[in-house]
């Protein structure tokens, strides 16, 4: 990428008006991610704008703080779905702290992966179930995690609720088109 087309695209004429750009162009992403982290079509998009900033800052030679915490998330095995639940959302809210605390755009970029492999695992883990909300279940629609929470509680008692022992048939219609949300996920990622 030219200069000329850099500066284009960042919407200033010079190059030290690039550097204000820059940082608002990742705080923006920055925030998409945030908001929309459960959504695998967002997180992909951020990921190309990511990259075309980083073409933009090396056609520019804008220098980016070259330090970044390599961290990794813990990648829960077990079958108990409550424990990983919580391991879901710890590593999620690390990693989105993470990115709250950085502008760096390679780090940005490793921390977006993170956020999808977490996805991943975490909707892998679901049975398929049969329901018939398909057509109104949304990707971009994510219950709850207090309700959810609440819901799983509910449903364990005081008894171990493992993945493999969901049935359908007893299952409230919002953790039913969750997991019906997390199976097309999983398809997403096929």
């Amino acid at each position: 990428m030219k200069q000329h087309e850099a500066l284009k695209f960042l919407g200033v004429d010079s190059i030290s008006e690039c550097q204000d750009a820059i940082e608002n162009r990742i705080f923006e992403i920055k925030q998409d991610i945030i908001a929309n982290c459960h959504v695998p079509q967002l997180i992909l998009a951020k990921k190309k704008k990511l990259k075309q900033i980083l073409l933009i800052s090396e056609s520019l030679n804008y220098e980016m703080d070259e330090f970044w915490d390599n961290f990794e998330i813990e990648n829960c095995e077990t079958d108990s779905i409550l424990d990983s639940f919580n391991d879901y959302h710890k590593n999620r809210a690390l990693i989105l702290q993470k990115i709250v605390s950085s502008n760096n755009l390679n780090f940005l970029f490793y921390c977006s992966d993170l956020l999808q492999i977490n996805l991943k695992n975490w909707c892998e883990k679901w049975p398929k179930l049969e329901t018939d909300q398909s057509e109104e279940v949304k990707l971009s629609r994510e219950l709850d995690s207090v309700e959810m929470y609440r819901l799983l509680k509910e449903l364990s008692g005081n008894n171990e609720l493992i993945f493999s022992t969901l049935k359908s048939d007893n299952l409230p219609i919002s953790l039913l088109m969750e997991i019906e949300r997390l199976n097309l996920i999983t398809k997403f990622y096929c």
